[in-house]
């Protein structure tokens, strides 16, 4: 390998801390000092001794790119079971004690949902928690683009009919709140980005995000209440 970089972590068991799996690990030290013909960049064990030949070995040094490994570990990532996805995620919701114990099996249903949410997006297990920070803080950290937008015009109409539309309703589910928010479209006139945008802005302070109707059931009915009151003033 090239000169080491103090900058880049040094050691497998702080990739494994940071929640990287094993076999992304063993796919991307594989390909360091080894390059395959074509394009193929995923490989299982099976695949990499298959295609391994002598004459592919580099002579140039190896450079550790770990925005690559990061790309690698999350192709990975979208493709292994959620309940090990969850199981590598919750040491580190532990650690920020956003859960705490034994999680009854109400909670884990919930931490599983919100794994699932954020699966395709999680490039090492221990991004879960800044990346769901938004659903255990008391109001969500606005940024600037979510700020313009709940400055629009139609903004309080908007999240009015839509505080309406979730306190009818007994429990919050998928379909109902696509159901929710197409009565709001019918009730106010507005669609689209204009009617979307304000509802994700209020409740989350982001303009961008996984499924809006999954992580409004996954905030749950006071929360959703709270911070669309606290929006409206």
């Amino acid at each position: 390998m090239s000169k080491r970089d103090e900058s880049i972590i040094q050691f497998i068991e702080q990739y494994d801390k940071l929640g990287y799996l094993p076999e992304a690990l063993f796919n991307f030290i594989a390909l360091l000092g080894w390059s395959p013909e074509g394009e193929q960049e995923i490989f299982t064990r099976e695949e990499l001794v298959a295609a391994f030949t002598a004459n592919r070995l580099s002579k140039s040094p190896a450079v550790f790119d770990t925005n690559k490994l990061a790309w690698m570990n999350n192709e990975y990532m979208k493709k292994t079971e959620l309940s090990r996805v969850v199981d590598l995620c919750l040491p580190h919701l532990e650690a920020a004690g956003r859960v705490t114990g034994a999680l009854s099996d109400s909670q884990r249903a919930w931490v599983d949902d919100l794994v699932a949410l954020y699966q395709d997006k999680l490039r090492f297990a221990s991004e879960i928690v800044p990346l769901t920070e938004l659903f255990f803080l008391p109001g969500p950290a606005d940024e600037d683009e979510a700020i313009a937008v709940l400055a629009e015009e139609q903004v309080p109409a908007v999240l009015a009919a839509f505080l309406e539309q979730v306190k009818a309703m007994e429990q919050l589910s998928v379909d109902g709140i696509k159901t929710a928010i197409k009565s709001v479209q019918q009730a106010t006139g507005f669609k689209g980005k204009q009617l979307f945008m304000p509802i994700r802005a209020a409740l989350t302070g982001q303009t961008h995000g996984p499924d809006l109707n999954a992580t409004i059931v996954l905030l749950g009915h006071a929360k959703v209440q709270e911070r669309l009151l606290a929006r409206l003033g």
